[in-house]
């Protein structure tokens, strides 16, 4: 009945976090086409402004005013403060009930009590209740299942929690949100000294030359600072730091809790456990609220034609 019960309430995790990912997956999606349409918007009307063949000129037009006018649209529907926040709130459901049931599994308090299954059913009962609007997403997962954890002793728990989270997800994330913040950043400067550069011909050059390149002058500008503005909605360097931050305390608190000799269960195993989960939990918080921050703020600008 207990292994049953725990498999039941992981699975409904797993569809969480599965319902989770497709929506960040729609967020992420929906940025990278802003970003396409922005920069390709730009870049044809500017070749139908500079370009002397008719005919290119017209599609280019035509096509550059499609991409621009699509832009503000796919915000709109796609990144809207309340889209975000639905891919929020099923990733704070998905880690609330995972945290809640690993605590049960390594028996830290509440769950050391001949209640503790009850207690279980109780909370996840009440995470779910933050999942008000979202049951048409959830409903498009489905039931997938994954095998729920085992109950554990300390070393299990350190092995299958704590150095599962350090070296499978806080360090390679840690690493590779550095390496998108970096790659982002260069493209920008790549880009503002390009115009600078085409700023600067067009104007030593002047007529002719000044007319057909200083327009490109003002694409690679808009490229620059719609890429730098893509970074920062991606809060890249801020997930950098937050992962690996993340990473050092948990190996922190097991280093701590390794040499000590304490046993389990008791009251230091459960503060241990909940210091572990707290950590975790705190970066999850941490790094959504900054996202629905800057979700909620560039919703508030209006839209560029």
């Amino acid at each position: 009945m207990s292994d049953n019960l725990v498999q039941s309430l992981w699975d409904d995790r797993i569809g969480w976090s599965r319902t989770a990912d497709r929506l960040k997956k729609r967020y992420v999606g929906g940025r990278t086409v802003v970003l396409g349409l922005t920069v390709s918007g730009a870049a044809l009307q500017t070749l139908a402004a500079t370009v002397g063949v008719a005919s290119i000129k017209t599609s280019a037009g035509i096509l550059g005013a499609i991409a621009l006018v699509l832009a503000p649209f796919v915000t709109r529907y796609f990144l809207s403060v309340e889209e975000t926040r639905k891919w929020l709130r099923a990733r704070s459901i998905s880690e609330g009930i995972k945290s809640e049931i690993y605590c049960f599994c390594a028996k830290a308090d509440p769950y050391v009590g001949a209640d503790a299954l009850d207690i279980l059913r109780a909370k996840v009962r009440e995470i779910r209740g933050w999942a008000k609007d979202l049951e048409l997403d959830r409903a498009k997962t489905g039931n997938p299942s994954e095998p729920a954890p085992p109950m554990f002793d300390a070393d299990k728990y350190l092995h299958a929690r704590i150095y599962q989270q350090i070296n499978q997800y806080y360090r390679p994330k840690a690493r590779w949100n550095a390496i998108l913040a970096e790659r982002f950043r260069w493209t920008e400067v790549t880009m503002a000294g390009l115009a600078a550069a085409i700023g600067a011909v067009a104007t030593y050059a002047g007529g002719d030359v000044s007319a057909r390149l200083g327009p490109w002058a003002a694409v690679l500008t808009t490229v620059a600072g719609s890429v730098a503005a893509h970074a920062a909605a991606n809060r890249y360097e801020f997930q950098a730091a937050t992962f690996y931050a993340t990473a050092a305390q948990l190996d922190d608190l097991a280093q701590e809790w390794l040499p000590s000799g304490k046993a389990m269960p008791g009251e230091e195993w459960s503060r241990f456990v909940r210091s572990c989960e707290n950590v975790i939990s705190a970066e999850n918080r941490g790094w959504m609220a900054k996202l629905d921050e800057k979700s909620e703020t560039a919703s508030t600008r209006p839209s560029q034609p």
